[in-house]
């Protein structure tokens, strides 16, 4: 007499063609997360980074120049509602932003600096890709589990029983392995459907970025201690010619 849980693995792992329907529902399954993450997830961030690069392509001419003077306009547009990696990168960046002398808009950092890399994306799917050799190989030791629990009740009764039980164990378990085999290649298909969204969208980043740094004028915290102590320089010889000649006079 078994206990409730052993008895249940039993009857389920004893039903033939168990084995492989659960490894046809661990492939059908991710599958299923491709098309899930990629409708809810991938394509809305890949739309929304060519949105916003096609954005700042139609600045024409003096693209800095333009960016600035139509900046209300495309921080109401580049503020909505986005991925939280855009969104908040955005606000960061857009505070880091200030107007210089000749009306165009200056930044001391790369945009890349600013925005966080948005793969959710491949992440939701390399989480799943890890948790698909568990769930397979969970399986397999439950069916080997089923397989042994079998065995050993036949073996019980000798001679032939006996030979038929090992018989059916070595049949059941070779079975069983199919899952393990199903949440590997689960994980396999995962992994590289998330690795080229990862790279899809690190390209379309990387253009965004570009096209975001050819907005402003690029002025490092180096560079603007350069030019103020250039400054300081020239006032201090203005200064010092200014006094020469009131001791002359």
């Amino acid at each position: 007499m078994h206990d409730p849980v052993t008895s249940f693995v039993v009857a389920v792992f004893g039903m033939p063609g168990a084995a492989l329907g659960m490894a046809g529902a661990i492939l059908v399954f991710a599958v299923g997360l491709i098309l899930q993450s990629g409708h809810f997830e991938y394509s809305p961030l890949r739309d929304d980074l060519r949105r916003r690069s096609d954005m700042l392509e139609q600045l024409g001419g003096d693209r800095q120049k333009s960016f600035a003077e139509a900046f209300n306009a495309l921080d109401k547009r580049l503020s909505a509602v986005a991925h939280p990696a855009l969104e908040l990168g955005w606000a960061h960046y857009r505070s880091q932003l200030t107007l210089t002398e000749d009306g165009r808009l200056a930044a001391s950092v790369h945009a890349t600096d600013i925005f966080e890399h948005a793969d959710t994306p491949a992440r939701t799917l390399e989480w799943w890709a890890n948790l698909m050799v568990a769930i397979g190989l969970v399986i397999t030791f439950m069916g080997i589990v089923a397989a042994l629990t079998e065995a050993t009740s036949a073996m019980g009764t000798g001679g032939a029983a006996m030979q038929g039980a090992l018989i059916h164990l070595l049949t059941i378990a070779a079975t069983k392995f199919w899952t393990s085999i199903a949440g590997v290649l689960a994980s396999i298909i995962l992994r590289l459907v998330a690795y080229r969204r990862r790279q899809a969208i690190e390209h379309l980043e990387a253009h965004f970025f570009a096209l975001l740094d050819a907005c402003v004028r690029f002025a490092p915290p180096e560079k603007v201690m350069l030019e103020q102590l250039a400054v300081l320089t020239r006032i201090e010889v203005a200064l010092a010619g200014g006094a020469a000649r009131v001791d002359v006079a």
